[in-house]
């Protein structure tokens, strides 16, 4: 399905590493997986750190295989005293194969499932390690399958991956778009699977899917898709701007500052008596000569 994803976009738009390439009516013409148009996903392939449930109905005694096994770093699961098998890129049948033909080195095919009855003749007749059934293999946390949520909404981030998200339930597990967002620009990048020649961007419209109900764009998530929410033009003009303000403002008012303190630092060093003479002298000198000329001639000062 992936690689029909990553032909149709040829198809579509061509390849290009940024932007939209495909118009909204192509896509709305194309068998892209969409909101009422969704397919199930390929056969899930084990990767780290997936958690996987082994059982086996008959072990040897006090050495029993039940439980939920890790994936490694390195591939590998961990059966305790039957050893680590490396079970990385392998389908769950693949893997549950893989464990059955390990255990036939401590355990008898009867007990592994791999013989039962021919209902008509009665006689033995030998069963595929995958179709065993004393030994059960599934997965438990689906944790290696992931898409991704970045730009203006609430909590960017990886989210792991059920089969059944769209892009609208991506935003939402994201915490909504956020004020500065753009509802009509919105885009889904979608990697080249392995094979391809190039990645798939196709638009989003969310103001479409949420106010009009039309799911044309709501697209069926995939492993590894990136939803790239943009900012409003406005809003990114207006940070341009407050970016290449911001250092000049700084310079300014570093010079304001600096200017200030000189000027502060010059009038704290004035003498004293400066300051005397030119202010406090200026308003004592006139009281002191009326009180030396009343001293002199009590009847008043002379006119």
């Amino acid at each position: 399905m992936c690689l029909a994803a990553a032909t149709l976009a040829v198809g579509l738009g061509g390849c290009r590493s940024t932007g939209v390439n495909v118009s909204v009516e192509k896509i709305a013409a194309s068998e892209i997986p969409r909101e009422f148009s969704k397919v199930s996903m390929p056969a899930h392939v084990v990767e780290p750190p997936d958690i996987l449930l082994v059982e086996v109905l008959e072990a040897l005694p006090g050495r029993p295989i039940s439980g939920e096994r890790l994936v490694r770093p390195d591939g590998t699961i961990t059966l305790g005293f039957y050893g680590d098998i490396y079970v990385a890129g392998l389908t769950l049948d693949e893997v549950k194969e893989k464990i059955v033909l390990h255990l036939r080195n401590f355990l008898n095919d009867e007990v592994l499932g791999l013989y039962r009855s021919n209902p008509e003749t009665g006689e033995p007749e030998p069963v595929k390690p995958a179709d065993s059934d004393r030994v059960f293999v599934d997965v438990v946390a689906y944790n290696s399958k992931y898409y991704y949520v970045q730009g203006d909404v609430a909590a960017p981030g990886r989210l792991p991956i059920t089969g059944n998200e769209t892009v609208l339930d991506a935003i939402q597990f994201a915490g909504g778009l956020l004020p500065t967002a753009s509802p009509n620009d919105v885009r889904l990048v979608r990697p080249a699977p392995p094979g391809a020649c190039c990645e798939q961007v196709l638009p989003v419209s969310i103001t479409s899917i949420i106010y009009d109900g039309d799911p044309s764009t709501n697209y069926q998530l995939l492993p590894g898709d990136r939803v790239v929410v943009m900012r409003d033009p406005s809003v990114r003009v207006t940070a341009f701007l407050e970016r290449v303000t911001t250092p000049i403002n700084y310079v300014l008012n570093t010079a304001l500052t600096g200017a200030f303190a000189i000027q502060q630092f010059r009038f704290l060093s004035l003498p004293i008596g400066q300051f005397a003479g030119g202010f406090g002298g200026g308003f004592n000198q006139r009281p002191q000569a009326d009180a030396r000329a009343t001293l002199t001639n009590p009847t008043g000062p002379a006119n």
